[in-house]
């Protein structure tokens, strides 16, 4: 074998490893052009869809004419093998790791022609050989046209992906001649923030965790979940907060030392809806005033929520919005005791209620340590032995609250309990840790169970080879005190037996 035979298998190979820690196939390197192309300051981008590729037009440049001579340096199979080491260490120091990709790539066939500063570049590369050439031209505005296709592309993957990554990128993108659609799936309200990190901070119509989109010039690097708080949505940029070229495990850990002031800046959104309320659609009142509740359960803003007007009232006809602190003082007046409705049932004469849902009523209850009865309850005969035992049971439960634990936030879990945590709560299953051995006991947001339990600690080395490995675990931890959804015992069984077969 020639020299140069085995450095062209060197180079593949650092090609592969560059590719490898940030891709998952070549479905993604357009979206990874557009990451590109926003870096370089294009005004706008086009994406058309062609047999086995795609067109990409850039309003913009996406690399200099000089700087694409290091990618011909990189693929010259004359180029010396000191020079082509140089090449690939200055494409990836310019950022250009995505046309080193769409290049490298097995099977990819690229054309580029590019435009700026008064020249033009063209670079043609197609089964390991590349073709460069580099021109003055007339002036004119910057440019970019990519041809680009790849064997086993994916093309419906590589579109979905691009509708999905580029939700938060600034620039306009349209893709097969639809623009992308912007902003939040399902959101409500939507904040711009600086601090702690720049980026969007929304309410979603659905969800019950934190969800984080992680950018990097505005494009999606990564997703993480955050259970055990008020849902929202945040996407933010990364880049200044995590170190080039950093896989999706370590931006997530990049973001983490965040994740309190995130939730802190979500709760002060929902607090600046709180004028909105009494206007808007009644399920997405509802959902407000639930996220407002929670947060105060949990100690987020607990004050200015007590003192904000987030449960609503009814007295006869008429509606208005109350705060929490009203209600102890109204309850205070009425033995302890505030009268409820479900929203939209029937009158309920002339009496002041709350009309809330079963979530807002357990919340509050909570929150404020009052007994919400029904309409029509109160004084009911024979109806002291049911109040009785409620109050002992309340009693228990306040008694018992002192010495239990609560949960760990995430800041305080380690890497392997965090990701059981997670993994859980995607899968639907609302776990949390907290400090000591205590065993498994159902909570109303979740089952609580220490840390220091010895089958705590094997489920959470156990999820650290595989998600399917989360049915034993809760299974090991919960015991009986929990359901858990059949999908994962079938994903667990079918692991199982693919085990057997091997």
């Amino acid at each position: 074998m020639r020299a140069d035979e085995l450095f062209a298998i060197d180079v593949a190979a650092e090609i592969a490893t560059l590719c490898g820690a940030q891709l998952q196939g070549p479905w993604q390197v357009p979206a990874e052009l557009v990451r590109l192309a926003n870096a370089r300051g294009v005004a706008g981008v086009e994406i058309d869809c062609a047999w086995g590729g795609f067109e990409i037009r850039c309003d913009g440049a996406l690399a200099a004419p000089d700087e694409l001579r290091d990618l011909g340096e990189v693929f010259g199979p004359d180029v010396p093998r000191v020079r082509r080491q140089a090449a690939i260490g200055r494409v990836e120091a310019a950022g250009l790791l995505a046309l080193l990709w769409a290049t490298g790539l097995p099977g990819a066939r690229i054309t580029l022609q590019t435009r700026s500063g008064g020249r033009s570049g063209r670079m043609e590369a197609r089964r390991g050989r590349i073709e460069l050439e580099i021109t003055e031209s007339d002036t004119g505005s910057p440019s970019t046209v990519v041809n680009w296709r790849c064997r086993g592309l994916a093309s419906h993957r590589a579109v979905a992906w691009l509708r999905t990554a580029l939700r938060f990128v600034p620039i306009p993108v349209v893709v097969c001649g639809r623009p992308v659609e912007r902003g939040f799936p399902e959101g409500l309200y939507r904040m711009r923030i600086a601090d702690p990190l720049p980026g969007e901070i929304a309410v979603t119509a659905s969800g019950e965790s934190p969800r984080l989109w992680l950018l990097e010039h505005g494009v999606l690097s990564a997703r993480a979940v955050v259970p055990g708080y008020p849902p929202f949505s945040a996407a933010v940029e990364m880049i200044g907060g995590a170190a080039a070229g950093s896989s999706a495990d370590e931006l997530r850990a990049a973001a983490n030392p965040h994740l309190e002031p995130l939730i802190d800046e979500a709760v002060r959104m929902l607090l600046l809806l709180v004028d909105r309320l009494p206007s808007v659609d009644e399920p997405v009142r509802r959902r407000l005033s639930a996220l407002l509740l929670r947060s105060a359960v949990l100690g987020l803003r607990r004050d200015q929520i007590m003192a904000s007007p987030v449960v609503q009232t009814r007295k006869g006809a008429t509606r208005r919005m109350e705060s929490p602190s009203s209600l102890v003082r109204w309850a205070a007046k009425r033995g302890g005791v505030v009268v409820a409705t479900e929203p939209g049932s029937g009158d309920a004469g002339h009496s002041m209620v709350v009309e809330v849902t079963t979530e807002e009523r357990s919340l509050l209850s909570e929150l404020l340590g009052i007994r919400i009865e029904n309409v029509g309850s109160r004084g009911r005969p024979l109806d002291f032995w049911p109040r009785i035992v409620d109050g002992l049971r309340r009693g228990w439960g306040a008694v018992r609250s002192l010495w239990s634990p609560g949960p760990l936030r995430p800041h305080e879990l380690t890497a392997r309990e965090g990701r059981l945590v997670e993994i859980a709560s995607v899968a639907g299953v609302r776990l949390a840790l907290c400090a000591g051995s205590g065993s498994a006991r159902k909570r109303r947001l979740h089952t609580l169970v220490g840390r220091e339990r010895p089958e705590v600690r094997a489920a959470a080395a156990a999820v650290a080879f595989g998600d399917e490995w989360l049915y034993p675990a809760l299974l090991a931890v919960t015991r009986e005190d929990l359901e858990i959804p059949d999908e994962i015992r079938d994903r667990w069984l079918g692991a199982t037996m693919r085990l057997e077969k091997s």
